[in-house]
């Protein structure tokens, strides 16, 4: 243990890790300010810059991509009522209306003050619980893992929509496209169409840039020719009060918000570990639950500085415990930690239930860099907070001009192809279509990077069984996951009965 953290420090101690850590936060935290943007978004256009980075300076980035983008969406929902981030939803209700009484400042260092506290306690989260699971983790056979990663999809589809069978459609098309390739068994061709470059299965990133970046790119054009001919309603000011008092969080109003912090920080904790809930789902059960707990329920809705806390404290709580199934399984928990997977996978690094004990000393010093990383997001978002309204004022035109150049570099930058350039094109249109028929991106996304380890394990475990299915039932800890996925199949089923029986009255 000892020799793993002297290794750690070794390896964390180096100009490089926190520059590119402090990148991260900070353009993290600008994409999160623009609305339409996300953190997500943010670690598609840069991942792929990775590559050139060495394995901790890389993904170091990508965690304060994500950590600084979460913050980043709460000054647009503050500011102009509009979240810059899904997550930031609820952070529209009590901060817009503290932001109208001219006390955005307060707003803002509430909403920061509280997302760092609970990231901090989060990242603790997943410093204690690593192990374990990773020891537990190392017994899990092929069997158990196949249910496990079956058990999160089914998770997947049922948590990530409010229509079940959009859920489901989502995750039956990310499986399908895992498909595509080459088959690990036989060596035949799958779903290539005579297209050679496709027989090692779809490029990872020219797909998710498509998906999520170019497929915005279209959306907001779509949003912008539509603003043009139904004309453009004037942004409300927002007024600021000339009281020093209103344009910050005092210290007594901090201490009457720890209790709120620290309830929203357990509830994103538990959310976090649950495989493809999310952060949105982690700040919508603390503000109901901070409402129900409160003294002063009446207040919510109207600027109570408890209801912008448990946002942002909900959501960022999230982080740290989204990433134990990912380090000790495999299994990215939600779409940021499936990018981070990716990240992981550029530098030839494979988290499961043997990384922790073989990679050790650089897991213990991504822990340490969790921690750095919420240190710059509070200087970050300290600056951003008086800077705040020119930030979300950048033109459009501009704005999405340079994602579509970002799109295109980083979908080249992956493999030097041109053809990947190809798939990100098609992948923006598909991307499009599929947002216009509510499909959910994030959950095809997520089930594409579970559909090869789900038909990995399936594989190995019949292998070891001599094709025996059997074997899935005789393994206690497998047979525990089938009956979970029976009950979480069998809500799923009654949800939609009653969505159909409320259609029909």
């Amino acid at each position: 243990m000892l020799e793993n953290l002297m290794g750690a420090l070794d390896l964390v101690l180096c100009w490089e890790n926190f520059f590119w850590a402090f990148v991260g936060v900070f353009c993290g935290a600008i994409m999160g300010a623009i609305p339409g943007l996300t953190d997500t978004m943010a670690i598609v256009l840069l991942l792929p810059f990775t590559y050139y980075l060495g394995p901790i300076p890389g993904i170091a980035m990508l965690m304060g991509l994500s950590k600084g983008g979460n913050f980043g969406g709460s000054l647009p929902a503050i500011l102009f009522n509009i979240p810059g981030t899904p997550q930031a939803m609820c952070t529209t209700f009590d901060g817009h209306p503290l932001a109208m009484q001219g006390k955005s400042g307060k707003a803002m260092q509430t909403a920061l003050f509280s997302s760092v506290t609970a990231d901090a306690l989060s990242d603790l989260v997943l410093i204690f619980l690593a192990a374990p699971v990773a020891a537990v983790a190392l017994h899990i056979g092929p069997p158990e893992y196949s249910m496990v990663v079956l058990f999160s999809l089914v998770v997947i589809s049922v948590a990530a929509t409010v229509d079940p069978l959009q859920g489901l459609l989502s995750t039956a098309l990310g499986l399908l496209l895992a498909t595509v390739g080459t088959d690990p068994e036989y060596g035949t061709l799958r779903f290539t169409f005579g297209i050679i470059e496709l027989s090692d299965g779809i490029s990872l990133m020219p797909m998710v840039i498509g998906l999520l970046a170019f497929s915005e790119v279209l959306l907001q054009a779509e949003n912008y020719f539509r603003q043009r001919l139904n004309g453009k309603g004037a942004m409300q000011q927002v007024p600021v009060s000339s009281d020093p008092d209103d344009n910050r969080m005092t210290g007594k109003e901090f201490k009457m918000c720890l209790p709120t912090i620290g309830r929203s920080t357990v509830i994103g904790s538990i959310v976090g570990i649950v495989p493809g809930i999310g952060t949105t789902v982690g700040a919508y059960l603390s503000y109901l639950w901070a409402r129900r707990k409160s003294k002063t329920p009446e207040k919510f809705g109207k600027g109570a500085l408890e209801g912008i806390a448990a946002s942002e404290a909900g959501n960022n709580a999230v982080n740290g415990p989204n990433l134990v199934p990912l380090v000790t399984l495999g299994i990215p928990g939600n779409l940021a930690a499936a990018l981070i997977l990716g990240g992981f996978m550029i530098k030839g690094l494979v988290p499961g239930p043997r990384f922790m004990e073989d990679h050790a000393p650089l897991l213990y010093a991504l822990f340490a860099v969790l921690f750095i990383s919420n240190i710059f997001t509070l200087f970050v978002g300290s600056f951003f907070i008086r800077y705040a309204r020119r930030l979300t004022n950048i033109p459009r035109s501009a704005l999405y001009a340079c994602i579509l150049v970002f799109s295109i570099l980083g979908s080249y930058v992956y493999n030097g192809n041109v053809f990947d350039v190809w798939v990100m094109f098609c992948f923006g249109i598909f991307g499009y279509v599929l947002i216009k028929m509510s499909l959910n991106l994030p959950t095809l996304i997520v089930a594409f990077f579970l559909g090869e380890l789900l038909e990995e394990k399936v594989r190995q475990t019949l292998l070891i069984s001599n094709g025996d299915w059997t074997v899935f039932f005789t393994r206690p800890l497998a047979l525990l996951f089938i009956v979970l996925t029976v009950v979480v199949t069998y809500l799923y089923i009654a949800k939609i009965k009653k969505a159909a029986s409320r259609v029909v009255e």
